[in-house]
Parts: C-alpha cells; sequence; structure tokens
C-alpha cells in the first residue's frame, strides 16, 4: 500500500512538471509572436525614406529634369483608401505619368483643342471627355464651371487658373447665339435683350438688362460677370432736330415727351437747346434728362 501510494505521488509530480513546460513554451511563443507583430506594423508605418518608392505604378516616381514642370497626381488616394495587394497604387485611367513635361499657356476652355489640353497637362481622355462635353453644347460661362469637370483635379486646376481667360459677352455686338450662351438667358430672352438694344439705339451699361421684363437682380447677378457693354457703338440721338415721330420711338422718351421737346423747340431759340433747360422749363422730368443724356448726339 504504502509503495503504491508512492508511486501515484511520483506520476503526479511528472504531470505537473510536463504542464508546467508545456505553459512555459506557450509562453515563449506568445510573447515572440507579439514582439513580431510590433515590429510588422512598425514597419508598414515607417515613412518612405528620400527616394524610396512610395508604392506609385511604374513610371510615375521618375525624376524629372531640373527646371521642368511635372504633373502631379490627378486623383490623390485618400489617407482611408486601401490599396492592392500588390503595394502599388492603381492608377485612374487617363490620367497623365508624372515626369512629362507640360506647359502653362493662355486658353479659353470654350475653345482650346484636345492636343492643347494635353500640352496644359490634361490626359488625352481627360482632353476628349472636355471636348465631348463642349460638343454636346455644354459651355464655361466661367472659371469656376471648368473646376467643377470632374476630370479636373483641384491641383490641376490651381495651376491653370491664372491662365483661364473666358472672353466676356459684348451687349452690342452680340447675335443670338451668343445670348442664350448666357445662364439664365433662353431664346425668349435673347429675342428681348436685342428688340431692346435695337430701340435704345444699343447699351451704355449693362445694368439696363434689368429694364426688360423679367430680368430681375437675381437674374442679372447670374451672368453679370460674362457680358460687358462698348458705349462708343450707341446710336445718338439728334434731340434737336429729329422730328417727333423719331423722338417717341426711344424707351426714354416716348410719345408725350417727344411731343414736349418739339413744343420746346419752337418756343426757345438753339441758345437754350440743352438738357438742364429742357428739365427745368418741365418740357421733360430730370430723370428722364439723366437717362436720355448719353444717348444724345453731340452738335
Amino acid at each position: 500500500m504504502l509503495i503504491m501510494c508512492v508511486m501515484g505521488r511520483r506520476e503526479a509530480k511528472e504531470k505537473l512538471l510536463k504542464g508546467a513546460a508545456s505553459g512555459m513554451v506557450a509562453l515563449v511563443f506568445l510573447i515572440l509572436g507579439f514582439q513580431l507583430a510590433v515590429f510588422v506594423i512598425k514597419v508598414l508605418e515607417r515613412p518612405p525614406r528620400e527616394g524610396e518608392s512610395v508604392g506609385y505604378a511604374e513610371g510615375e516616381q521618375q525624376e524629372a529634369p531640373a527646371g521642368t514642370e511635372t504633373v502631379p497626381p490627378a486623383f490623390p488616394l485618400s489617407s482611408g483608401a486601401s490599396r492592392p495587394s500588390s503595394g502599388k497604387r492603381r492608377v485612374p485611367a487617363g490620367r497623365p505619368a508624372s515626369g512629362r513635361k507640360v506647359e502653362s499657356f493662355r486658353f479659353d476652355p470654350n475653345t482650346v483643342t484636345v492636343d492643347d489640353m494635353v500640352r496644359l497637362g490634361l490626359s488625352p481622355r481627360q482632353a476628349e471627355s472636355i471636348a465631348n462635353y463642349r460638343g454636346k453644347g455644354g459651355r464655361f460661362r466661367s472659371k469656376d464651371d471648368f473646376r467643377k469637370m470632374y476630370v479636373v483635379s483641384d491641383t490641376l486646376f490651381s495651376r491653370l487658373e491664372p491662365y483661364i481667360e473666358i472672353p466676356k459677352i459684348e451687349l452690342n455686338t452680340a447675335d443670338s447665339a451668343a445670348l442664350v450662351s448666357l445662364r439664365g438667358i433662353g431664346p425668349w430672352y435673347a429675342r428681348k435683350i436685342m428688340d431692346y438694344r435695337s430701340e435704345l439705339g444699343g447699351f451704355v451699361s449693362k445694368e439696363q438688362l434689368m429694364e426688360i421684363d423679367g430680368i430681375d437682380r437675381e437674374r442679372f447677378d447670374g451672368f453679370s460677370d460674362a457680358v460687358t457693354v462698348d458705349p462708343s457703338l450707341v446710336h445718338r440721338l439728334d434731340l434737336w432736330h429729329s422730328p417727333d415721330s423719331l423722338l417717341a420711338k426711344h424707351p426714354y422718351l416716348g410719345s408725350r415727351l417727344a411731343r414736349s421737346v418739339v413744343r420746346y423747340r419752337e418756343l426757345f431759340d438753339s441758345t437754350r437747346w440743352t438738357l438742364p433747360d429742357l428739365a427745368s422749363e418741365g418740357a421733360i422730368s430730370e430723370e428722364a434728362a439723366k437717362k436720355i443724356k448719353k444717348y444724345i448726339e453731340i452738335q
């Protein structure tokens, strides 16, 4: 009995030692695994050293010759985006490779050619996308319209913005096609503008467009930056010799004031044929005198 008891204790002690050894081995492997994981994370998060590739597609990090301007990545990868398993970033279709020499020159996005857009730094596919937009009737009324194109990155726009020149529409020479290109102006308003221009003899300021029924301040502000006026193109009015039938056609006079002017000319000699005299005698209102002043032919 005593011998069996001693043997049982010995077996229990051996089992305990074996269990402790297995536990120590497992603990060692656990510590080693943890340290390996920390090392891998530090390696992955380490910033690239100078001259080291950062995982772009082949050719993107080629150093350009000194003094040349290179195309920056048009579609930068966001901080939370995942990368392909190969470790190289996917290049969006049509994006020009970095290192290609580009130019900066003045251009109108409504007329610039595809070849010139490529010279400016767009890829052929991006340039074709803009050309297709224009071909379907799209028009750039402002620099901001060009910025909103999905193929134009913020980096590209920042570089090209100083070179964008969109010619303004001159209201005294613009045809219907030019006028309908303005924001908020369709064929109906284009015809109204041309009719009013004809009645006035031309515009002396672009604000006169708000005298047309339907063109309020909100609509005017939508396109005012895209238009200009050349007052030298205005047809002047011979207020002191024209018959009342001709004077009556001018929007700032009308038939009543036209008759009043003609009557005034009959009563006073030419030494008093001035707008201040007309207003002081009550022939026309001071407001009408201010409006018609820029349309009177110098005698």
